[in-house]
């Protein structure tokens, strides 16, 4: 049976809540803050951690977020009381998996445990079966809206991730790498937009772009995405319909003069936030690297 860690100051509150859970065959033990609580993950990690919120030494939040970091896979279920919605909330948000008024712990805490417990058990299992894969190729088709992209980006930063190919602060970085390439692909490529209309303060592109996204052949243009990921980098390639251009013409956007320039911004920080940076022979496909970091 599942074992429940509980965590609270208060004795009778602990108390309380290991009454309802061992009436179904719940294992329990204690700690009074959540400096203790983590002593005893270190020395045996429970099934599930139910944890007040307002305790002295480490308090809930903080000790949700020590979870999160440190056992992914342990479900922390909150109990609330009046005075503490503010702090349930950042908990929630911070990673806490669901939480139960303390008045309500006799008619809600088992069967939040259990569903809490079922989707840990799914997410571990994930986590086995993803320890076992070598290599993903995924394929996307996109179109030329506005935001066609957007979930892609989110699903691609995720996979990285989930693959453990880089950090946080990276997943920004090359979020805003592939969405600079997708924008690139869409508009410049499939729908032709040139970059020196960007500096038409009557709003040109924008109403040019408006315009062929529901113009043919213009709107009916794709974006295929190819990625390919393996234990040491993501391979990410994106290609369009459009013309292409000659990617050896292109003005280096690192240099000092150029950073300026509206037309550049996108591929310097295309190249600078991925590791590898290439154009195939039309200008029509480009790939971005990242490798795992080290």
């Amino acid at each position: 049976m599942a074992t429940v860690l509980i965590v609270d100051d208060n004795p009778i509150d602990r108390r309380l809540a290991a009454g309802v859970v061992e009436k179904v065959g719940m294992t329990t033990c204690f700690a009074g803050h959540g400096k203790e609580a983590l002593e005893i993950m270190a020395r045996d990690p429970p099934d599930v951690v139910l944890t007040d919120l307002l305790m002295p030494e480490m308090d809930g939040l903080e000790l949700v977020e020590r979870i999160k970091n440190d056992y992914p896979t342990i479900p922390v279920i909150l109990m609330t009381a009046h005075g503490s919605e503010e702090i349930a909330v950042k908990a929630l948000h911070t990673g806490a998996a669901n939480y139960v008024p303390k008045v309500n712990l006799t008619a809600d805490l088992v069967r939040t445990i259990r569903e809490a417990l079922s989707v840990a058990s799914v997410k571990r299992d994930e986590q086995r079966a993803l320890a076992c894969l070598d290599e993903a190729q995924l394929h996307f088709v996109l179109g030329v809206q506005h935001g066609d992209h957007e979930p892609l980006v989110g699903y691609l930063q995720e996979q990285l991730r989930v693959w453990k190919l880089c950090g946080d602060a990276d997943l920004i970085r090359i979020g805003t790498a592939l969405h600079e390439a997708f924008v690139n692909a869409v508009e410049h490529g499939n729908l032709e937009l040139h970059s020196d209309l960007r500096n038409d303060p009557d709003g040109a592109y924008q109403r040019l772009g408006n315009q062929r996204r529901r113009q043919k052949p213009y709107c009916e243009r794709k974006v295929w995405v190819h990625a390919n990921l393996t234990r040491e980098a993501v391979r990410i390639t994106i290609r369009d319909q459009g013309p292409g251009f000659d990617p050896s013409r292109l003005p280096d956007p690192t240099v000092p003069e150029n950073i300026g320039k509206i037309s550049g911004r996108g591929l310097l920080l295309i190249r600078t936030f991925m590791d590898d940076v290439r154009f195939n022979e039309t200008g029509n496909e480009i790939t971005l690297v990242k490798k795992k970091a080290t």
